[in-house]
This record gives C-alpha cells, structure tokens and sequence, in this order.
C-alpha cells in the first residue's frame, strides 16, 4: 500500500471515530498546571501527558487548541478541531509536544507553531483553511504522513531550521509549501505535490530529496532513461533544486 492511501486510510478510520464524539469548546493550555486533572500521565519521556479522543468547534473564538509555555512531553492525538477565527491549534513557546491522528479544518490556519522545537505533527489531516499549517521561528518541526489540501498555502516556514517533511500529500493549494525569511536546513523528501497552482517555493539552503529520493511533482517530466522511477533531471524549487523527483507518487 502507498504512503498515500495509507494517510487516507487513517484520516478516514479517524472520521469514523470523532463522528460518535459529542464536541466542546476551546480548549487553553497556557502553563504545565493546567493539564493537572485534564491530560492523563506525569509528563515524563517515559509517561508523557496524553489528551485524546475530543471534537473541538471553537465557534468563532480565537482558537480551539491553545498550547503555550510547556516543556513536558506531551501528546495530542485522535482530535478534531474546526471553527477556528484564528488558529485551530495555536503552539507557542513549547517543547517536546505530538499532534497525531488529527483533523483540522474550517479555520483562518490550521496548525500554527511559533517560537518551539521539538514538535512533530503526524498522521493528521488540515483541509479548509487558509493556511494549513505555518510554522515560524521555530526549529526541529517533524512533519510526517499528512494530508493537507484546499488551502491558499499548505505548508508555510517562516524563520524556520532543521525541520522536515516527509511522507505526506499536499495537494488543491494555491501554494503548496512556501519557505521565506531564512528559513534553512529544512529537509522535504518522499512527499506528493498534487494539482497546486505552484507547489512549492524556496528561499536557499534548503534540501528536497534525501540524496536518493525527492518527490513528486505533478506536471512535471523528463525523462527516465534507466526506468529507476527517478526523472533525469532536476526540479527547481526558487533558489533550491530536488536532484531526485519521483515519477511516481510514493
């Protein structure tokens, strides 16, 4: 089974689940104190706070996940969150926080991240929003196994290092995946850039193959003269370049 079918299996399992879940409002988190009696574990690398399994329509408000000011582990997962007049879910001066399993859409931005590290956002969905996911002055961002679509960007760097996308499908955006502003030693490999008005632009010293493998870039041809599943030629991404471009969806 392809990386693609799999996120979308996933996405729609997870549909399934939230669509039995009776919603809440905003959910703010904005000190470790206020997860005591919410998030279930102890906030250890062993035993991370978990909060799971919950629909969230935040109605109009700013946001319907607030996370700010925590470094205890922490994982977010099987949420669905929507309605959002700023960000579904905002991060800001966080460390060592997942977001997996998720579905968010029906927001201003889905996932905004700001100021952290160590995040990883997986297995999740972000449809419907003007900006999907963006992320800025961060660093050590994992993005991995998702679905974005139907945004005007879906992936946004802003002032953003050492981070990575892989193993996702972006797809139906006006721009599909933008770095600016120096963001740099970014990695995106084995990803699928579909039906985007421009799928992607870089800023420089940004890496989109893996030294073996790229993407996939839908239009895009050449030629593939050993049958390896790699074109022959290079993609231009602005100032940055994928050596590898896959024929084929991953």
């Amino acid at each position: 089974m392809s990386m693609r079918w799999v996120v979308l299996f996933l996405a729609a399992f997870s549909l399934t689940t939230w669509a039995a879940t009776a919603a809440r409002g905003p959910l703010l988190i904005r000190s470790v104190e206020d997860l005591y009696g919410l998030a279930s574990g102890f906030g250890t690398a062993l035993s991370p706070f978990v909060i799971e399994n919950l629909r969230i329509d935040a109605n109009g408000e700013p946001f319907g996940i607030l996370i700010a000011n925590i470094s205890a582990p922490l994982i977010v997962r099987n949420v669905e969150v929507y309605g959002a007049s700023i960000a579904a879910v905002r991060v800001q001066n966080v460390q060592n926080l997942t977001v997996e399993k998720a579905l968010v859409r029906g927001s201003l931005t889905g996932i905004l991240i700001w100021g952290s590290k160590k995040i990883v956002v997986k297995e999740s969905q972000i449809e419907n929003c003007a900006d999907a996911i963006r992320i800025a002055f961060s660093e050590e961002i994992t993005l991995a196994g998702l679905t974005v679509r139907k945004a005007e960007i879906g992936v946004w760097f802003q002032g953003v290092c050492l981070s990575t996308l892989t193993n996702s499908v972006i797809q139906d955006c006006g721009l599909g995946l933008l770095f600016e502003l120096e963001s740099k030693g970014n990695l995106v490999a084995n990803n699928a850039f579909l039906n985007n008005h421009v799928h992607a632009q870089s800023c420089g010293s940004n890496q989109f193959d893996d030294g073996q493998r790229g993407n996939f870039w839908e239009g895009f041809a050449a030629t593939d003269h050993n049958s390896d599943g790699i074109w022959d030629e290079a993609y231009p991404v602005g100032l940055d370049v994928d050596r590898f471009p896959l024929v084929f969806p991953p």
